[in-house]
């Protein structure tokens, strides 16, 4: 066998070549996250660019309730699209015995530096995780988390939100010129579960309906989870049949389809939630009392990437910030009545303006 002798000068080229052969290489996979810079400022991020942001939405249900979840994933994807970010949603299912354990494998798998999840029911599981996994930031939605230095939570003042479905409720329920409105002043209220947020809906939504007619009744049922449409529906018509409702507010997620179903089968109205769910059932569903989950996820990732989003703190967004509001698009100009609309206009401009003072169950 020959050896091939290498001159002093063809070893010198050969390092030259293997060394900018390295540089050339990134030190990331394509797929895995940037650590936030050690530069960043307290209760920043240090992000500069989109693609440093590798992110997990973690659903603790299922996709497709075209309200809550959905509009939380319209976020998502608003963020990936626009600012560049990184994103994978995860289903975790309707067995709350899994939650816990399928976010942590998500969390511990180094795969994400920022984790969004949200919901009532997910707050204690984000606390011990973030906790436990300091170097991950977590964007939390429609909770309060309070100090936790790697955790930004966002709250909606769903209560006033609610006031104004109940103003619109009790609006619809007293008034000659809908179809569908009988001469009971009754109105529904179909919650998912039995539990502080959804009373706290309930709570602003009772508030609206009293404001513009002290003798409206309002009926409420749970269903028991946020999943059981059939069950959703069966509480609706029961309001329906048996105590005169004519309006009903849907506030249980995709169980609350239900309800939308059976108040446009009776002829009646309903109030959707959370996303525009006026497009389901026109002329029926007359609004929707929006909790505007995307734009606050986008905006926190507009923040982030500013460095301007402050860990460790939490907001509470009402209808002054555009945290809340009502669905109003060509179907509800078409099908409200224009005394309604007159009178709802009226109503959000004094809420606004600090006028009315909606009082939250969660206090």
């Amino acid at each position: 066998m020959k050896t091939k002798k290498f001159s002093a000068l063809g070893i010198l080229l050969l390092s030259i070549v293997l060394v900018l052969a390295a540089c050339g290489k990134s030190n990331t996979a394509p797929n895995s996250p940037a650590s936030p810079s050690e530069s960043a400022a307290p209760g920043g991020t240090g992000a500069t660019g989109g693609d440093q942001i590798s992110a997990v939405y973690f659903v603790n249900s299922t996709l497709g309730d075209k309200s809550f979840f959905d509009s939380a994933q319209a976020g998502m994807q608003r963020a990936v699209k626009e600012l560049g970010i990184k994103s994978k949603t995860v289903e975790g299912g309707t067995n709350q015995a899994d939650w816990a354990a399928s976010l942590e494998s998500l969390v511990a798998s180094g795969n994400y530096n920022v984790v969004v999840v949200g919901t009532s029911q997910m707050s204690d599981i984000t606390i011990d995780l973030a906790k436990r996994y300091p170097d991950v930031k977590f964007i939390f939605f429609d909770e309060v988390i309070e100090g936790v230095p790697n955790v930004y939570s966002m709250l909606y003042s769903q209560s006033e939100g609610s006031f104004l479905a109940g103003a619109f409720a009790a609006l619809v329920t007293t008034n000659t010129e809908l179809k569908g409105a009988n001469p009971e002043k009754v109105v529904g209220f179909v919650g998912g579960m039995d539990i502080p947020i959804i009373n706290d809906f309930r709570a602003g939504y009772e508030q609206g309906a009293h404001y513009v007619d002290p003798d409206v009744k309002v009926v409420t049922s749970y269903v028991g989870d946020f999943s059981n449409a059939p069950k959703g529906k069966e509480l609706a018509l029961a309001q329906i049949n048996s105590q005169k409702a004519d309006i009903v507010f849907n506030v249980a997620s995709a169980a609350g389809l239900g309800g939308l179903e059976g108040a446009n089968e009776k002829g009646v109205y309903s109030i959707g939630v959370d996303s525009n769910q006026n497009p389901l059932y026109p002329g029926s569903v007359l609004t929707s009392m929006m909790k505007n989950v995307d734009q606050s996820i986008f905006r926190a990732f507009e923040l982030m990437l500013k460095d301007e989003l402050k860990f460790g703190t939490n907001e509470v967004l009402g209808m002054k910030e555009g945290g809340v509001g009502l669905a109003k698009d060509e179907l509800y100009e078409q099908h409200v009545p224009q005394s309604i609309k007159d009178k709802m206009t009226e109503i959000e401009d004094k809420l606004s303006k600090g006028e009315i003072k909606v009082e939250s169950a969660l206090k």
